[in-house]
């Protein structure tokens, strides 16, 4: 169960990240910089990092669960 102060923390993150890119945006604008990548590369690239961190957050968890399993068997047998 999570702690009543953990619940906002995915939002708190989520808006920091987005007041970073708003903050990088104007200082792109200020010295009048064009973006190092095509707004379509750019999302792409963030795409697969979220797809890759999910990918690896299941595996893990499920890695982590065929253990606990393997071990729960392993004792109620011997």
């Amino acid at each position: 169960m999570r702690a009543a102060g953990a619940a906002g923390a995915p939002l708190r993150r989520a808006l920091a990240a987005f007041a970073a890119g708003l903050f990088m945006g104007g200082v792109y604008w200020a010295l009048d910089v064009t973006s190092p990548a095509p707004p379509l590369v750019g999302l792409t690239g963030l795409a697969g990092i979220v797809l890759g961190e999910r990918a690896a957050a299941a595996v893990r968890d499920r890695l982590a669960r065929r253990s606990a399993l393997a071990s729960s068997r392993s004792s109620t047998t011997g």
